[in-house]
Parts: structure tokens; sequence; C-alpha cells
């Protein structure tokens, strides 16, 4: 009899096989959004990332691929109808299982307390959300808000990003989290172009400082590092916005955090105009 974990690898094998080979969309720019431990803020970049996308005319997804823990549903205070285990037991499509979300955003949440989304190991996560990326659309962006740590399902679904954002809070245990993500990742994909996103922090200069004592240990001990950091301050608003499950960027768009997610969004869309994806409507701080 098959144990558990190869049950749901046969189910996966099927619902993929049963679509042929992999056929992603070419002009599919992907973004991977981890962090080495939870806790530090790394859905609600997604989520509010995501949302400043879609705001500016880009098609974009959100799949929260933290398995059988899903927040990001919760942040958008969406309900799904579907989610991540309905496709995998083939009681929907993927290309029908997402949902409408606010400014044309669209979620595929793989559900909160599902015992087999919870049990899904890399194989058979890193196939599902292949199945997945295909029902995107050529020229969309697709957002995937994964587990924190190193484990192997998170590390596996990193290898399907053109861009992996690992989230950080200048606390010592989330700098050495994170530098066990990086070194993880980078031992994969030593060509991964990696964003270090320094979250809570009280100012400029100490995720200047975050940035340079991570990049200088990478550099040292593996080699290579992140191509680049952004800096997000400490706001009493994000706790707001989770509370109220209102997207901060919706029911706080004059926070101290919003101008900094609104730059990150731009700097972002300006490296997917140079992957020469569908060309839209430039990004501006106000009105945004």
């Amino acid at each position: 009899m098959l144990d558990q974990a190869e049950a749901l690898r046969e189910l996966v094998r099927d619902r993929v096989m049963c679509c042929g080979p992999s056929l992603r969309p070419p002009k599919l720019y992907t973004i991977a959004v981890t962090s080495g431990k939870g806790g530090v803020g790394k859905t609600s970049v997604a989520v509010n990332l995501a949302l400043l996308l879609a705001r500016s005319g880009r098609r974009v997804r959100l799949v929260d691929a933290d398995f059988g823990l899903s927040n990001a549903e919760v942040l958008l205070g969406i309900a799904p109808k579907y989610t991540l285990n309905d496709v995998l037991r083939g009681r929907i499509d993927a290309s029908d299982a997402w949902v409408d979300g606010q400014d044309g955003l669209k979620l595929l949440s793989s559900g909160s307390g599902l015992e087999d989304m919870a049990n899904l190991d890399g194989e058979a996560g890193v196939s599902l959300i292949d199945y997945v990326l295909r029902s995107a659309g050529d020229g969309e962006i697709v957002v995937i808000d994964t587990s924190p740590g190193i484990n192997e399902s998170v590390s596996s679904i990193l290898a399907f990003a053109d861009e992996v954002m690992v989230v950080t809070t200048p606390e010592p245990t989330s700098i050495t989290d994170s530098y066990a993500a990086m070194k993880v990742l980078l031992s994969k994909l030593p060509d991964a172009q990696i964003t270090l996103v320094a979250n809570c922090c009280s100012s400029p200069n100490q995720a200047s400082a975050v940035a340079d004592g991570l990049k200088n240990i990478c550099e040292r001990f593996l080699g290579r590092s992140f191509q680049r950091y952004e800096y997000l301050p400490s706001d009493g608003t994000v706790g707001w916005a989770i509370r109220t499950q209102k997207p901060l960027v919706i029911s706080s768009p004059h926070s101290a955090i919003g101008p900094w997610l609104r730059k990150m969004a731009i700097k972002l869309d300006d490296r997917i105009r140079r992957r020469d994806l569908t060309p839209v409507a430039e990004l501006e701080l106000v009105g945004v």
C-alpha cells in the first residue's frame, strides 16, 4: 500500500501528465517571496507588492504556496471558493481555480489547516506549482508566497522564479536564517537573481547595515551574494491592516511604509521591462 506522501505524489503526477509536457508562457515573469523564518512580514510584502503591480495595469496572479497554512487570503479579506487542494484532487482545473481580488489581482490559495497540502513533499509541491504556472497567461506576473524555511519543497519552488525576494528583519535570528536560506538557494542555483528585503527597520541606515553584513558573509563563505536590497520601515499600520483584513496599500496609502513599497514596485517593474515583457504604462509614486 502506498504511504500518504507517495499517494500525494501520484495524484500530482496524474494531474500534470494529463496536460502533457510543461509549457509555461514564454513571457511569464515569476517572483518568489520567501524568508528564513516566519513572522518577518513575508506574506504582507508579497500581497502588497502584487497589488501595486496590479494597480499599475499589470496582469498579476498571486499563489499562496505556504502549503496548508495560507494567509494571503486573510490579508486580502477573501474567502476562496477553491484552493490548490481542489486542483490537486482534480475537483477543478487550475485555470478555473483562481479567485478575483482587488484591482484585478487573481489569487490561488493552498488553503489553511489542510493535511494533504501540509504533507506535500518537494517533488509533489514542485509538480503542482509547475502545473499551476501553466494556467497563467503570456506576459503576466506570478508572485509566489512560499513557506518560510529551507526545506526541500521551498528550495525547489524557488527554482521556478525569475527573481527571489528574501525577506528579513534586523533581528539576529532572522539574519542568520536568511543567510541559511540564501546558502541553500545559491548552492542549487548559483546564478539566482536575489533581492534582499530588509523589513521592519528603524532607518535606511539600519537596512544598509543589515544588507552589508549579509552581503559580506555571503561573499566570504559562498563566493556570491544577492544582487540588490530594499528597505522597508517599521510601521504600526501594517499590523492594523492585517487585523482588519484590508491590504495596506489600499487601506493606508499614506502610511510610512507605503512610499517604500511603491519604490519597490517601480524598480521591479523596471526589471521586468528589461526582460522584454509586455509593455505597460509606467508606475508612478503618486496615485498608484
